[in-house]
């Protein structure tokens, strides 16, 4: 049986059943009784440690119970209201911030340009510079970061990092290597440089 999104998500660790349980154990009379209000308590996804705790048996003991198929007989006679476990508090899923539609619409378009763009040749430059422009107000203006980006694009983030340092809007960290020193000015187009802070 596999689970959905809607199944509660009970507390595993630490359950502790209520003491009025704990009474009920003591009050029954025989052991068909105790029997079946352990099987209505596990199936309710109490643990065996929490049955355990209440019902004074070992926790093997209340799985086995718990696992007879007699006990399930004497759980549907029985007519004890049973508590449900201490849920999981919901945890919020991690948000990201994606690149608006419009950026990434222009990006994609722009990309297979960008990406034929080679050394000092100037064809298709007007679109990859355009293009590592985007790329930097997607990343500093609308606070997308380069992995969600990446992702969008089909690319690696260290491919996008590189792109921008090529261009000139981010210093490498710890590279040395000239392919990471930022293009020759004589190759970019006119006015097109990131400005200095």
């Amino acid at each position: 049986m596999t689970k959905t999104s809607d199944e509660k998500k009970y507390i595993k660790k630490n359950q502790k059943l209520p003491d009025e349980v704990k009474i009920q154990f003591e009050l029954f009379s025989s052991n068909t009784e105790r029997d079946g209000l352990i099987k209505l308590l596990v199936d309710a996804n109490w643990t065996y440690e929490a049955v355990s705790n209440a019902s004074g048996l070992t926790r093997e003991r209340v799985r086995q119970i718990a696992n007879s198929s007699a006990s399930a007989a004497l759980a549907a006679e029985l007519n004890v209201e049973v508590p449900e476990p201490p849920i999981k508090e919901a945890k919020p899923g991690p948000t990201y911030v994606e690149p608006h539609p419009d950026t990434l619409k222009r990006l994609l378009e722009l990309q297979p340009y960008a990406q034929q763009v080679r050394s000092n040749g100037k064809k298709y430059r007007e679109e990859a510079e355009e293009y590592t422009r985007l790329l930097n107000h997607a990343h500093e203006v609308e606070g997308v970061t380069l992995y969600r980006l990446a992702k969008r694009l089909g690319v690696t983030h260290g491919a996008l990092r590189f792109r921008l340092v090529r261009y000139g809007y981010k210093k490498p960290v710890t590279a040395t290597s000239k392919v990471y020193q930022p293009i020759s000015e004589k190759n970019r187009l006119t006015n097109h440089w990131p400005e200095e802070e």
